[in-house]
């Protein structure tokens, strides 16, 4: 872990080189006293109806697995979405499935695979906007071949996703012939591991639940694109609509870099580089970036940290519970029975 902390923070501080070279920090804050920052009201406010649109959009995903009312589930999401902004290399992408575990008992790697699927769907959309990004600007070709990759690798994961939960039996088969090459006690292991996360997939044959869930992802998204543009009348840019969402999808690739904490550096790169391709100044786009970061950060990791004593848990202690679990049960549990994983 302390290697990926090194790693992360050394990819951060190259991209906060990239972000602020070159710049006259004199117009950066001349930037910040000259903003309208009555525009920060609506974008908080908007950024408090992403964190709930996302935790009622997991809520459809995980609901084969687990029903939860509304609010747990927000709690339970903001909490999940703090960590991941306060831990260095996403690395609290796993808090929600602890507190799962915690609450429900669902296992960790079952309710990893609804944090999949949703990732899966974020991507998606993000995709459709790159379609509708592309129809009025040219993009560098390293962003576009980044989101040609992205689009491959999506489609990719989803069909194999769809085939390991519609053709089950047959999915458990082949992958239990290449498991039992490995030794007996990490195979089982393994084995459960790959029940429980084939378990959490069980949304996706269902065709109605799916559509749904893109269009919560489209809601989502067309948010978080609504916050960007009007932080453009706080800084007085004339832009289109269209311009909010080529920042919001270059933003959106520069975090899936693995950073530090806040995605410090990788955020702010990528939100110049989206303002460039509109001409704005560099020393104006850093302070728009910079306020951008702050207004779509600070509520979710407030609301996150305000509702995390409600739920009474020791992450490390979970961690070390499922871990124990797991060899206990993958020891024990015969290799074809996904139920006791």
């Amino acid at each position: 872990m302390k290697k990926n902390i090194v790693i992360s923070c050394l990819i951060s501080a190259i991209f906060i080189f990239l972000a602020v070279r070159g710049i006259n920090f004199s117009e950066v804050i001349e930037n910040f006293r000259s903003a309208n920052y009555l525009y920060a009201i609506p974008i908080v406010l908007l950024m408090v109806l992403v964190l709930y649109l996302r935790s009622y959009r997991w809520g459809i995903i995980l609901e084969p697995r687990v029903k939860y009312p509304q609010w747990p589930l927000f709690v339970i999401t903001a909490i999940g979405f703090m960590t991941i902004s306060l831990l260095p290399a996403r690395l609290g992408e796993f808090t929600r499935a602890l507190l799962v575990k915690q609450k429900s008992g669902i296992r960790i790697s079952s309710t990893m695979a609804t944090i999949v699927v949703e990732r899966v769907f974020d991507l998606l959309t993000l995709m459709f906007v790159l379609c509708l990004v592309i129809l009025t600007i040219s993009l560098p070709p390293e962003i576009f071949k980044t989101c040609i990759i992205v689009l491959v690798m999506v489609l990719v994961i989803f069909f194999v996703l769809l085939l390991l939960v519609v053709k089950k039996e047959f999915s458990l088969q082949l992958f239990n012939g290449i498991l039992d090459k490995l030794p007996a006690r990490f195979g089982a292991v393994l084995k459960n591991q790959l029940h429980a996360f084939i378990e959490g997939l069980e949304i996706l044959p269902d065709v109605k639940k799916i559509i749904y869930v893109a269009f919560i992802s489209l809601l989502i998204w067309g948010t978080l694109g609504l916050s960007c543009y009007l932080l453009f009348f706080s800084f007085g840019f004339n832009l289109p609509l269209i311009a909010a969402y080529a920042v919001t999808l270059i933003i959106a690739l520069g975090v899936m870099i693995p950073a530090a904490p806040g995605f410090i550096g990788t955020y702010h790169s990528a939100c110049i580089t989206g303002l460039a391709l509109y001409s704005i100044p560099k020393a104006a786009a850093m302070s728009y970036a910079i306020v951008l970061w702050f207004l779509q950060l600070i509520p979710t990791v407030a609301i996150g940290l305000v509702l995390l004593p409600s739920q009474k848990i020791s992450f490390s202690a979970l961690i070390k519970k499922e871990g124990g679990e797991t060899v206990k049960k993958g020891g024990n549990n015969k290799a074809g029975d996904p139920d006791k994983g």
